[in-house]
């Protein structure tokens, strides 16, 4: 799992290797630049390219640019900088000295601007701002911003695209990168928000900065799952993977048990159980013939709060999903507090489930007796926790992370990139598409969850691995109907078992 840190975190790193392990700053500058460079050297061969223009502000970010022209102008590459300020860091300010010393010592111009030159490039640096920036740019940073967007050059973001803040992925104007070379680890900035609009391809170079201490967070990947899909043995029956049971669906909405109990069967449990309102059971038999379909109390087309029902629903579980399509009502709520008081398996709680646990009272979590997953999406989640989308939006993940702790649940907080977190450790999963921004897309999700909870996979694992499964399943169904706009969420499921089969080639690799 590759580590995923805040920039204060990022900015404690680089201060620990120079203070406490003794590694020179101007040495890690020198390792930045070589490695910008490197990957604009890259794009410069493939396009043919050979003119490069550094745009450098006055901070070290601004030094790495002057580092990496420096080194492609020793290259051979025709080479330009436009420096924004003369105000320069101590790095910064030795940077542009070594850079100018290397031409001149080859017979070269400099060709140092004070203004943006109005001559084509193939390739941009962009090294104006770094990971402390805060709020828009003004005056001629914004301009210089602007007229890299527009001038048709590829462009290489030093660390991180100038204008993006490093934790949130928010922007008000940013530099669209085609490629951002993130210097030590990766920040949440670039997985965040619309980090992941302009930052182009992420490439990670490490240059030898240490952590002080373990990084709390990580971006996932196949490998980190290569326990959940064991080889199966010869000798085995479906009681050995696990008893999954939904309670979903209400008169107005159908749907949605199908879809998250069809996930479930797609993603290894042994028994699927599925209970929907009796008021909508005669219309459900038949539709799952895997499932094994239940008929729960209702009342007025939605699930009634019946504990005797609920017992014998519950016992011998090992994995409980409640909320999809259900509606917000009393009842649901009252059926959650049960579970949550009398099961002891996992309990999966989505949707509507979310929204009674918001109206009603959350602080029935405080009371389980079971294992909680809570898979929010950003409004959900607003509602939730009781803070304003426009927040949740800008710093959902301290947010989920502190609410996690609180409540000691495990909570998945659903996005392009979704974080999923248990107040100690978070969990970056980047695999979503465009193409899962559709109803439906949720339940498929935690019947996913359920199903692999169920087969005794840990809280946070069963969330992470869920969101790989359900973003890599999205994309292979895109892929099969041609377009982002055309996936619906039985197309999903059908390609769930492509995902799963992708998911082990990629963990025994």
């Amino acid at each position: 799992m590759q580590n995923v840190l805040t920039c204060a975190q990022m900015r404690a790193a680089d201060k620990y290797t120079i203070e406490t392990l003794g590694v020179p700053s101007a040495e890690l500058m020198e390792r930045a630049g070589a490695a910008i460079a490197e990957e604009a050297e890259k794009l410069l061969r493939e396009t043919g390219g050979h003119r490069v223009l550094a745009v450098c502000g006055g901070g070290n970010n601004g030094g790495d640019g002057w580092c990496a022209a420096r080194y492609l102008a020793e290259r051979g590459f025709e080479t330009a900088v436009y420096t924004l300020t003369d105000k320069l860091s101590p790095d910064c300010a030795a940077q542009r000295a070594a850079y100018e010393s290397a031409l001149a010592a080859a017979g070269e111009d400099s060709a140092v601007f004070a203004l943006f030159p109005e001559e084509k490039f193939d390739v941009i640096l962009d090294a104006v701002f770094g990971t402390g920036f805060r709020g828009a740019p003004e005056g001629r940073f914004a301009e210089a911003i602007a007229r890299m967007n527009e001038s048709g050059a590829k462009i290489v973001s030093a660390d991180i695209p100038s204008g993006l803040n490093g934790d949130t992925g928010a922007f008000s104007q940013c530099v669209k990168a085609d490629v951002t070379v993130t210097i030590g680890e990766l920040k949440g900035g670039l997985l965040l928000g619309d980090g992941a609009d302009v930052c182009g391809k992420i490439v990670r170079r490490d240059i030898g900065i240490s952590l002080p201490s373990p990084a709390q967070a990580g971006l996932c990947g196949a490998a980190d799952f290569r326990n959940v899909f064991p080889p199966r043995r010869a000798n085995t029956h479906k009681g050995s993977f696990g008893r999954a049971a939904i309670l979903a669906g209400s008169v107005a909405y159908s749907g949605p048990p199908f879809l998250t109990a069809g996930a479930a069967l797609r993603c290894g449990c042994g028994y699927t159980w599925l209970a929907v309102p009796a008021d909508i059971f005669p219309y459900s038999v038949g539709k799952l013939p895997e499932a094994i379909l239940l008929g729960a109390p209702a009342e007025e087309g939605h699930v009634r709060f019946d504990e005797e029902f609920l017992r014998g629903f519950a016992a011998g579980k090992n994995a409980v999903a409640v909320g999809m399509g259900c509606g917000v009502s009393r009842g649901l709520y009252d059926s959650l507090s049960f579970l949550l008081s009398e099961y002891r398996g996992t309990l999966v709680i989505d949707a509507d489930a979310l929204t009674a646990l918001a109206e009603y009272g959350a602080d029935i979590l405080r009371e389980k007796s079971c294992r909680v997953i809570l898979t929010p999406h950003a409004k959900e989640f607003s509602r939730l926790c009781g803070k304003p989308l426009e927040e949740v939006l800008q710093n959902g993940g301290a947010l989920a992370k502190a609410f996690a702790a609180e409540y000691g649940v495990t909570v998945l907080l659903k996005g392009h990139t979704s974080l999923v977190t248990n107040g100690k450790f978070t969990v970056f999963c980047n695999e979503g598409t465009p193409a899962l921004a559709k109803g439906g897309s949720g339940d498929v999700l935690s019947g996913i969850i359920v199903s692999l909870a169920a087969r005794g996979v840990g809280t946070m694992d069963s969330a992470a691995c869920g969101s790989w499964l359900l973003g890599r399943a999205g994309k292979l169904a895109a892929a099969e109907q041609g377009n982002e706009y055309s996936v619906c969420g039985t197309d999903v499921i059908a390609k769930l078992p492509a995902a799963v089969s992708q998911l082990i080639a990629e963990c025994r690799n």
